[in-house]
């Protein structure tokens, strides 16, 4: 929906001096920790109108990327734009406007659910939200759509912070709500992913400090920080760098990353592991070819590579892939020169520049289903000796116990067992 300008946010200085002039009574207090000291926010009603998006809201930090690689404008470039003018602030509710998470706040309020004190949005004193951006855009959406309806979308209450914070302490507090009731739905992967690697980069935090502000595990923070590198690889290798929103709208990898992540720690060896990596990315550049009309999908199929590993070999690229952007042991990609190579003229040799995901899987079900096939060929070439062990085990029991065995019957059982075992000795 086309927003009117006047629907779109007062600048600092006019949003103060329209509060000041309201006189807005307070009607209700929120508790927050802020720079760790604990406060009673006074919150107010105000106008939709009025406040602001937050350009580094979690939720748009994927647009915000896929945008600037879009238009190859330089990684800084919303940091030097005017955060606050009009046409910005319709780029971020343009942004926000196509997040999928959004869709169960639209039905909450669609279906007569109101705003409550008890869960404002939060801003700065100058009306700039830090927590609240998507539940803004939807009250905007919904009451313009039907101002009789949603009369009551048309303003919003608000807590109001004491004091501005720098942008970790405010990226950081929009992180710990994370764990409360404030927001309608969690960060999806990719928006805690890029917000942790931020925090990892240019905060200079550890995976350990990050985890007790949002109230997780190390383990949780290391695993997905390393499933957005493996991601970011992923883009970088289909030619789509920091085509965040693509990735998460319309490819739906996120098991399939999940997947690629356990399989990849299961492996010891870092030219198998990149080995795993390259097809597993060829087979996701395109999910829904690769598995149409296969019955299958594609976090199973990194599955059968994995178990399969040894019997896939694939072909030296003619152009050497980029190198990661980032040392984990486990996801770091290996010099070219150390796959397992065969001569090009061999049947077997996967040509991953050439091959299509299709019929990439179709060699990985057919590879898949030999293997199986020898197995269970080789477990029924066991189960005869196994048998026949275990029938000689209960005879000798017989005779060691003969003394105390009911003998009623047991001889027409014999012949049938001696009946069985020439039948047996005769084939062989």
């Amino acid at each position: 929906m086309q927003l009117p300008d006047n629907y779109l946010g007062n600048g600092p200085t006019k949003f103060i001096t329209k509060f000041n002039s309201t006189n807005s009574k307070k009607k209700s207090t929120y508790e927050i920790k802020w720079k760790g000291v604990h406060h009673e926010l006074p919150v107010y009603m105000i106008s939709i109108k009025d406040l602001r998006y937050n350009l580094f809201n979690t939720r748009v930090k994927p647009h915000l990327k896929q945008y600037i690689s879009e238009n190859s404008h330089k990684d800084d470039y919303f940091k030097k734009i005017d955060k606050d003018k009009i046409s910005t602030q319709r780029l971020i509710h343009d942004f926000l406007s196509k997040n999928p998470d959004r869709k169960e706040a639209l039905k909450f309020f669609r279906d007569g659910n109101r705003p409550v004190a008890q869960e404002p949005l939060i801003s700065t004193i100058d009306g700039r939200l830090i927590n609240g951006n998507q539940r803004l855009c939807c009250y905007r959406e919904l009451y313009l759509s039907d101002p009789g309806k949603y009369d009551y979308l048309q303003t919003a209450y608000v807590a109001f912070l004491p004091d501005n914070g720098t942008y970790d302490e405010e990226r950081a507090l929009e992180a710990s709500f994370q764990d409360t009731k404030l927001q309608g739905n969690m960060f999806d992967w990719i928006q805690q992913g890029l917000w942790l690697i931020e925090q990892i980069k240019e905060g200079g935090k550890q995976p350990k400090e990050i985890a007790q502000t949002i109230g997780k595990t190390t383990k949780d923070i290391t695993s997905h920080i390393n499933r957005i590198y493996l991601a970011q690889d992923f883009l970088t290798y289909i030619e789509k760098p920091e085509y965040w929103v693509a990735l998460r709208d319309e490819m739906n990898l996120d098991q399939a990353f999940k997947t690629l992540q356990v399989e990849l720690a299961k492996i010891k060896i870092q030219s198998d592991r990149d080995k795993l990596r390259k097809i597993a990315f060829k087979i996701m550049e395109d999910p829904e070819m690769a598995t149409k009309g296969k019955g299958t999908s594609v976090h199973l199929q990194i599955q059968k590579i994995s178990k399969n590993l040894s019997t896939f070999e694939i072909k030296k690229p003619k152009i050497s892939p980029k190198k990661s952007i980032h040392s984990d042991d486990i996801l770091a990609p290996l010099n070219p020169s150390q796959d397992s190579i065969s001569p090009s003229d061999d049947d077997n040799v996967i040509d991953l520049e050439n091959i299509d995901p299709s019929t990439l899987v179709d060699v990985i079900i057919d590879v898949s289903q030999v293997a199986e096939d020898k197995k269970q060929a080789q477990n029924e070439k066991k189960y005869g000796i196994k048998q026949i062990k275990g029938a000689v085990t209960s005879l000798d029991n017989i005779l060691k116990n003969w003394d105390n065995i009911e003998k009623k019957g047991l001889k027409s059982h014999v012949a049938k067992a001696l009946k069985r075992l020439n039948e047996i000795n005769d084939k062989l």
